[in-house]
């Protein structure tokens, strides 16, 4: 049996394909799509967790435009009524933004503010994604053939380094910037000329998910109430600023 009839045979009575594959295999989804419309399933989520992947000014860029072919071979299944579509687009991983070095380097007491340090952006930790998309397969009708939108904060680094001064007044914090068009063209270009680093990557991500308004970054208008994600208040976010202080 081949690779679409084995993933056919696998998808048999399954409603609903929750995909996330890593960047690698991005491409390699429309084989997972065509097994799941064989098969009859109802709803595909495609591996698109991200902060602008939807925003078409990025479409030709080295690893948005792989995303973008699939989000659009989506829409061309549902067209014909053959398989219908969500997307998550959840922002940064809130996790991931604490856990490394991207927003404050907490280890080092260092950060590298883009721009000026104000651009906004939109995250959602991890265990808020998984209830969003619980709540995209629940509420079918709702977020057929639609990009959804969480935000649990929108955060700006200067924010997160008083936040952190403010709780550890002792630590001497060590501050440079760097523009994201900086970043975003030296990431491009080494990407085109193969480096497929990941500091090659992070440059493009930063560039771009991190330019703040630029590229649609902050969600001001979210799906946060129909997909059961509360907001975190300023003392959420003070809280686990001092966890990583502590």
């Amino acid at each position: 049996m081949d690779g679409l009839g084995s993933l056919t045979a696998a998808l048999q009575g399954i409603d609903a394909v929750v995909s996330t594959v890593g960047n690698a295999a991005i491409e390699n989804q429309t084989l997972l799509i065509d097994a799941a419309t064989a098969a009859g399933v109802k709803r595909f989520i495609p591996s698109e967790f991200g902060a602008v992947t939807t925003n078409p000014t990025l479409e030709h860029l080295p690893i948005y435009s792989p995303v973008s072919r699939i989000r659009k071979y989506l829409q061309e299944k549902a067209a014909t009524g053959e398989l219908s579509w969500s997307v998550l687009a959840c922002g940064a991983f809130l996790d991931a933004l604490w856990d490394a070095p991207i927003f404050l380097d907490f280890q080092n007491h260092t950060a590298t503010l883009l721009d000026e340090g104000d651009n906004r952006l939109s995250a959602t930790s991890l265990s808020m994604v998984g209830r969003a998309v619980a709540a995209i397969l629940q509420n079918f009708d709702a977020t057929k053939n639609k990009v959804l939108h969480t935000s649990q904060a929108i955060l700006t680094q200067n924010q997160a380094l008083e936040y952190a001064k403010e709780r550890r007044p002792d630590i001497d914090w060590r501050t440079s910037h760097v523009q994201t068009s900086v970043l975003l063209q030296e990431g491009v270009e080494d990407l085109r000329a193969g480096d497929f680093s990941l500091l090659a990557v992070m440059k493009l991500m930063k560039g771009t998910a991190l330019a703040g308004d630029t590229y649609g970054a902050a969600y001001d208008v979210t799906d946060n109430e129909l997909l059961g994600i509360k907001e975190l208040t300023p003392a959420d976010l003070k809280k686990l600023i001092a966890q990583k202080l502590a």
